[in-house]
């Protein structure tokens, strides 16, 4: 919808980021508005929170007719930088930034604004350590239903709460779920719920458990891990209910005391799901060939062993077809290692046939 330019200002000589309105040319005219309306709306978030975890902001305004905003210059990168230069972010990084993230985000909440757009490249840490959310181009207040209605998907699949996917009613929890992928994926180095397409991401956001985190690495404490677990449960009255909460347990663990009793109950109960055999007796099931548990036939992956999901039915069904019906690759083979022993053959009676004649 813009650009955003490093700009000095003249009255204080320091550094902004200018961001001005550059809609894209080739979008209809009630397409440009509807951006121009996501501009101003970021405008007024960001005049409207004040906090040492949010992008701050210095003025906003038309100039000419142009509409800017001039922003906080951030100087430092972004956590999604960060993870493609391989920076290893140990368990107590990772606390320290979800810390901060979790105090902007309480910020956000309480003033009715959902950021909906929680990712790496929209965390910024500062070279003085300091944390900041950024990018509220599509952030909703809750008051407001005019640009972001129920039934429209909005923001990036990989970090999507489901209820953001189905295009339901988002809440503050849609925010904290899209962080636990943040902290799961600093910890991990991979996305929970990664795929190759849009279609299949959206897909397992929706449909599986992300694996824990010690299935990546063995190190991660058990007590993040719960912690995780919870933010990134798929119904939403299942995870924290505010910022403060998810901020208490990660500080719990910083402080090496327990972690709330809700949290430890909550990824008890789902490590107790159904188990193997009544899903197997239910009928409905499939068996993954790598380690043989029973699955729900719509998993894509095992939910045992984490492994993309090779269903035993189809691999049994794909080895009849080919030994009922080998393919003409497989009868030319034949054909040649038929021909060649039959040539062997008479090779070997040739010489039998001169040794005895002489």
């Amino acid at each position: 919808m813009g650009k955003v330019y490093r700009a000095r200002d003249s009255r204080t000589g320091a550094a902004v980021a200018l961001k001005v309105f550059f809609p894209d040319t080739t979008v209809s005219a009630q397409q440009q508005d509807d951006l121009l309306a996501r501009f101003q709306k970021e405008a007024s978030v960001l005049t409207t929170i004040q906090h040492p975890n949010i992008v701050g902001i210095h003025e906003v305004g038309s100039y000419q007719g142009q509409e800017y905003i001039a922003m906080e210059y951030l100087d430092g990168p972004n956590l999604k930088d960060l993870l493609a230069m391989g920076v290893a972010f140990s368990v107590q990084d990772t606390v320290d930034i979800g810390v901060q993230a979790l105090s902007g985000l309480e910020a956000c909440h309480n003033a009715g604004v959902i950021h909906r757009d929680i990712k790496p490249a929209n965390i910024v840490k500062l070279a003085s350590g300091v944390v900041k959310l950024a990018d509220f181009g599509i952030a909703r207040i809750l008051t407001d239903a005019t640009i972001s209605r129920t039934g429209t998907v909005v923001g990036t699949p990989n970090y999507m709460s489901p209820e953001q996917v189905r295009g339901g009613e988002i809440t503050p929890g849609s925010d904290l779920f899209s962080l636990g992928i943040v902290l799961y994926e600093m910890l991990t180095k991979h996305k929970p719920f990664d795929a190759e397409n849009i279609t299949a991401i959206m897909y397992n956001v929706v449909n599986l458990a992300a694996p824990p985190a010690s299935f990546y690495d063995e190190e991660i404490p058990k007590a993040i891990e719960h912690v995780l677990a919870r933010a990134m449960r798929k119904i939403p009255s299942e995870r924290y209910q505010c910022a403060r909460d998810f901020q208490r347990d990660l500080l719990a663990f910083d402080a090496d005391v327990p972690i709330s009793e809700g949290t430890v109950a909550t990824n008890a109960r789902a490590e107790n799901a159904p188990p193997e055999a009544a899903l197997a007796q239910s009928g409905n099931v499939v068996y993954c060939i790598d380690c043989g548990a029973a699955n729900n036939p719509k998993n894509l992956i095992c939910a045992r062993c984490y492994r993309q999901l090779v269903k035993r039915e189809a691999a049994i069904r794909l080895a009849e077809s080919m030994l009922k019906a080998p393919s003409p690759e497989m009868r030319s083979d034949r054909m040649l290692t038929a021909v060649l022993n039959f040539i062997l053959a008479l090779l070997v009676l040739a010489v039998i046939y001169l040794f005895f004649r002489t």
